[in-house]
Formats: structure tokens, sequence, C-alpha cells
């Protein structure tokens, strides 16, 4: 014999009831679970730091908001992130190929004096700054680089580690080696000086050069003639050099670098 189901208004009615209530119960865990799984993805995987303090410049993302990245952030992002991932080996091993390019005596004969050489400097300090974080001795990779495979550096390559490293040691003192100064460096921009350093008027620390371009162009496009200067900088050039210049140019005569009747000019 087959049964029979009787369908009736009242049976039709608690059925949809319950239909209502199993919904309800899925959405009712749908919204309690989700938050919950988000929470922890968050931890499991927290997003990157912004600068509290971003330099905005006028930009804007696409979002609409003011961007703390320049026109040129697409630079600055594949600096950052270069080695990002890399053992500490790696990393040093990705600086020190950066720092040969960029000093490259070839590569830097091409450029303008003394406009694109101050920006060499900025981004040589970014790649020496990137070597210090991976834990080298930022001394023996200038070192290295100097000697270009050979026993001994050239005098020329020899003055360039030695202004380099200084130069990389007063970045540091000013404080231009955190998240805000490093993304100027990886730009060729002049970073602003850390406010620990007293610096209460968001000074920058400029590219200069040491000697006049004009005046000595054996070495325009010498990284060695070339500092970062935390002062005010000077509206032109004196024609008259002073002390410390006269002592860097004795020195340069003294190896080489500069004819002997130079201060002479």
């Amino acid at each position: 014999m087959k049964s029979v189901t009787v369908s009736t208004p009242g049976r039709e009615l608690t059925m949809m009831i319950l239909k209502s209530r199993q919904a309800t119960n899925g959405l009712f865990l749908f919204f309690i679970l989700f938050p919950l799984t988000f929470v922890s993805l968050l931890k499991a995987n927290p997003p990157l730091v912004i600068p509290y303090t971003p330099d905005y410049g006028g930009d804007y993302d696409l979002f609409g908001g003011e961007n703390y990245l320049t026109n040129d952030d697409g630079l600055m992002l594949e600096s950052l992130t270069a080695t990002h991932g890399m053992s500490m080996l790696k990393k040093t091993q990705v600086a020190m190929e950066k720092l040969r390019n960029l000093t490259d005596p070839l590569r830097l004969a091409k450029l303008r004096a003394p406009v694109e050489m101050q920006k060499e400097l900025y981004l040589t300090l970014y790649w020496l700054a990137e070597a210090d974080m991976a834990e080298a001795d930022v001394q023996q990779v200038l070192q290295e680089i100097s000697r270009r495979g050979r026993d001994q550096a050239t005098p020329a390559d020899a003055t360039m580690a030695e202004v380099l490293l200084y130069n990389f040691h007063l970045a540091r003192h000013l404080g231009i080696f955190g998240f805000p100064g490093l993304v100027k460096l990886a730009q060729a921009l002049p970073p602003v000086i850390s406010e620990s350093d007293g610096n209460d008027q968001n000074r920058l620390a400029f590219a200069v050069s040491i000697l006049p371009p004009e005046r000595f162009p054996e070495v325009a496009h010498q990284l060695f003639n070339y500092e970062i200067f935390d002062g005010a900088l000077p509206k032109a050039h004196s024609p008259t050099l002073a002390p410390s210049q006269i002592e860097f140019v004795q020195k340069l005569i003294s190896r080489g670098l500069l004819p002997a009747d130079a201060l002479k000019r």
C-alpha cells in the first residue's frame, strides 16, 4: 500500500518557518565566524607598516587620498624590496653588485656634473645602508669594491673608498638611514635629517661637491669629490677656497689626482 502525504496549510507554514530559521542560523554563523577568521589572518600576516609622519609632497594616490610616495615611487619600491626575503649573504652580494655599478668610472664619466653625480651619492649611500643592514662591514665592502678585482686599489679608487666611508658615518650620525631617509635616498633625493639630531626645521642633507667642478674639472666625475652637507648651502661658489678645501687639494696633488699647480688656478 502506498503512503499518502497530506499537505495542509498549517504544515506548509511550519516548513517555511523551519527553513527560515536554518537560513538565519547560517547567516548568524557567517557573521560570527568570518570576523574571527579575518582577525586570525591579520595576526598571521600583519600588514606593512606605514610611516607615522609621511612626507606627502602634494601627490595623490589612486584612492583619492594623499600619497606619501612621490611620482618616482617605482624606483623606491624596487630598491626597498630588492633584498626582501634574502639571506644576509645574498643581501650583501646584491648590495655590492649595485655599488660596483654605481661607482664604475666609465658610468660616472657619462653623468652630468654636479647634478647627476650628487644623485649618484644618494644612491650609493642607500646601498651602503643595505649592506650595513645585512650586517656587512661597510669599510671592507668599500675596500673590496675599490680594488675592482685587482690586488690593490688605484689612488682614485682608494680615495673614493675613504670619502664614501666618511659620508656613510656622517649620514648615520645625522640619522638619515631610517625609513623616511631610505625612501628619499633610494629615489636619489636629499633626505631629511632626523629630529634626534636637533633638527627642528626639517633640514635636508644635501650632496654637494667638495671642490667646484668648473674650477677642478679633473675631479668633477669622481665620487670622492662629493659629500653630504647638513648646513646652509651657499648661493654660489666662492672664488676663495676654504682651508679644508685647500687641504683636500693638497691631498689629491700628493696622490697624483690633480696637477701640481692646481692651487694656482
